[in-house]
């Protein structure tokens, strides 16, 4: 489906956009409780910035963080477009999704645009009132990960610091001769990157059991539309058992309107944990094909075929 129109009096930043197959992205928003008018004060100029993809598509986020609009590239552009009825009947599906949440698909000034949920809201820290008075550090134990089943895994924050992507290209030849040459960054990165193909949440049994049952019904939507190279995002936090008020203000009206965040316990521990996947619109192109056959050096990359992705 490739039809545009004009959805009269839905506004982004004070302007009226034109959309893209609005019937079904506004049964999204209806499903989580979104009025049309939620992008309202949206600023372009002070929110969107480059870097939002590989290409360096725009990106920004809401204020409150709950939100994302994101420039669409070519590629994906058709993708959507493709995908769109389908898309909306899965996610509204009784029995659910871990898919992000598209909810608006317009164009601006000759761009388009997409906005989802955010799947890794940050903890408001500023709710707590004192952190010296907590005894403990609360950003301490704050982790996020991007994971796709091989070596491309990869911690984003680790115990509360953010962990800066430095990449092996192939023409830095010092960086393929062993670490002698790294940066204290490229190792923390390289560390980072071992650490998420290895790391283990705590969540319940049943919290396991409709992950598990989500990401395959996920999987296999996406392996019929041919799309790959998606990541499963994750972010973990561990809080003091005995701080159950103030896991509880970090992360008020974070709720995505369903079963997350997932809450689980150990004796001494109360894990918080947000599960999602993006970046799922790629299509097995050409290009990836290309892609596919350069990097045949590497084991266990993601550059392979929808299927066995």
């Amino acid at each position: 489906m490739t039809e545009r129109e004009t959805s009269a009096g839905f506004h982004v930043g004070g302007e009226t956009v034109q959309t893209y197959n609005d019937e079904h992205y506004k049964k999204l928003r209806e499903r989580w409780g979104l009025g049309d008018d939620f992008l309202a004060t949206f600023d372009f100029t002070k929110n969107m910035k480059g870097g939002g993809g590989k290409g360096g598509d725009l990106m920004g986020f809401t204020t409150d963080k709950l939100f994302i609009v994101k420039e669409v590239n070519p590629g994906d552009q058709k993708s959507l477009l493709k995908i769109t009825e389908d898309y909306a009947q899965h996610l509204l599906d009784p029995h659910g999704s871990l898919l992000a949440r598209f909810f608006l698909h317009f164009s601006r000034k000759g761009k388009d645009f997409l906005v989802m949920n955010n799947w890794m809201p940050p903890p408001r820290y500023d709710a707590v009132d004192s952190m010296e008075e907590l005894g403990f550090d609360l950003k301490t134990n704050y982790n996020r990960f991007d994971l796709k089943g091989c070596a491309d895994d990869k911690t984003l924050v680790a115990l509360g610091e953010p962990v800066h992507a430095v990449h092996k290209r192939i023409f830095n030849v010092g960086m393929w001769c062993g670490d002698a040459l790294w940066t204290p960054e490229r190792k923390r990165y390289f560390e980072g990157k071992k650490h998420a193909r290895e790391v283990k949440f705590h969540v319940s049994q049943a919290t396991h059991d409709e992950i598990s049952k989500q990401t395959k019904r996920d999987v296999a939507f996406l392996q019929k539309w041919g799309l790959m190279d998606y990541s499963l995002v994750v972010s973990y936090h561990g809080v003091p058992r005995t701080h159950l008020d103030v896991a509880r203000s970090v992360y008020a009206g974070t709720s995505d309107g369903g079963a997350q965040p997932y809450l689980a316990a150990s004796k001494d521990t109360l894990y918080i944990s947000y599960v999602g996947i993006i970046d799922f619109l790629q299509d097995w192109t050409c290009a990836k094909k290309v892609a596919m056959c350069v990097k045949c050096c590497e084991r266990n990359k993601a550059t392979i075929p929808p299927v066995p992705y």
